[in-house]
């Protein structure tokens, strides 16, 4: 990424060179395949010969002499050139690195992961986003929630009750803690992206990066330094996987297989403010459409308590859900990844409460800022 810019579509070295559009996806889910002899790249070319995605994207996948590497490249009649670098060196998080313009790459992404049933998106919450801070200098925030999906039809609350801001500067993230605590400001503030200046080693002034990144799980990159947005996109899959596999293995109900002892706890999502409609809230989350992708029918267990047993269209999983005004209790089975939990939550913080806050049964935070 040599003088990456934000002037126009190009290749990632030459003069109109587009800013680097890199996207974090899961490729398989926590149980290993025991019939998958195709591994992650595989699995890609079976995505892009598939005859509803080769249409509307003809590409091709052409394997790397550094393992763990490939890429993917094509024309779309008469537009932009499409070309991604895929890094599956992890092979359940792999980093898309595209240099087509964003409108492009966005539909690819979504086609792609639309066509394979165990390939999905992935989302950044904002204590995930918070933490990034530490990787490099926070140069931008941004703030954003879309609200309220509990009010009643004829309520005039019903419309978004919408915040968003953006912060400039090196006192931005100390002005976000700041805001976080004046009252009714704090309930109209999600971390939506934060822009990180990183440098290789961060000592090399000349050579480096600025990324954006956004809690869809995708960054935005200009710089002088491909190694450096490397570097750092490698770190927030890390940090990622890490993530989701104390999910998995603290709060997946599962049963070990000597002695058939039935392990793992149910985590809970707690509200800061009680929901005002139960039966709305529920009949938004579980209509099948964006953001939550979730399908299930609401059972009524009484006038403050409603069950579900959805099905995460993202990724083809189960996960069972108990409403209440006050929280919203998650079980999930030893199949379903962690990344359909931090999905859940992350549309919450954006869509319902930015001050919600994941706790397990001892009411201990889950994931610490």
């Amino acid at each position: 990424m040599n003088r990456v810019r934000n002037s126009g579509p190009g290749t990632p070295d030459g003069p109109g060179a587009a800013p680097i559009k890199t996207y974090l996806i899961e490729g398989c889910g926590p149980l290993p395949d025991p019939d998958d002899v195709v591994g992650p790249f595989g699995t890609l070319r079976m995505i892009t010969r598939d005859p509803v995605f080769s249409d509307r994207f003809p590409v091709k996948m052409h394997p790397s002499s550094d393992p763990g590497l490939a890429t993917i490249r094509g024309l779309r009649g008469n537009h932009a050139p499409i070309s991604f670098y895929v890094d599956y060196t992890d092979p359940r998080f792999w980093l898309f690195y595209g240099f087509a313009p964003s409108r492009i790459a966005d539909r690819f992404i979504s086609m792609l992961v639309a066509t394979h049933r165990d390939v999905g998106r992935t989302t950044f919450c904002s204590e995930f986003l918070s933490a990034a801070t530490d990787i490099g200098s926070a140069v931008a925030l941004s703030l954003d929630h879309e609200g309220v999906m509990d009010g009643e039809e004829n309520d005039v609350a019903r419309v978004p009750e919408s915040v968003k801001a953006r912060l400039w500067g090196t006192q931005a993230e100390r002005l976000t803690n700041l805001m976080r605590q004046l009252g009714s400001l704090a309930d109209g503030i999600a971390l939506s992206q934060v822009r990180l200046r990183h440098s290789p080693g961060n000592h090399d002034s000349g050579r480096f990066s600025l990324n954006d990144v956004r809690f869809d799980g995708r960054m935005i990159t200009r710089g002088t330094s491909f190694s450096a947005h490397r570097s750092l996109a490698e770190a927030l899959r890390t940090r990622y996987a890490r993530q989701v596999a104390g999910i998995e293995s603290g709060y997946q109900v599962r049963l070990e297989d000597a002695g058939g002892v039935l392990l793992g706890r149910s985590l809970a999502l707690h509200l800061s403010r009680p929901v005002r409609n139960l039966q709305r809230l529920c009949e938004r989350v579980f209509s099948s459409a964006n953001p939550f992708l979730l399908w299930g029918l609401p059972v009524h267990r009484g006038p403050g308590s409603v069950c579900v047993k959805a099905v995460d269209l993202d990724l083809g999983q189960r996960m069972d859900l108990e409403f209440t005004p006050d929280f919203i209790r998650l079980f999930i089975p030893k199949e379903t990844s962690g990344s359909a939990v931090l999905r859940f939550y992350t549309n919450v913080q954006h869509r319902l409460d930015p001050r919600v806050r994941m706790l397990d049964q001892d009411e201990n935070e889950i994931l610490q800022p």
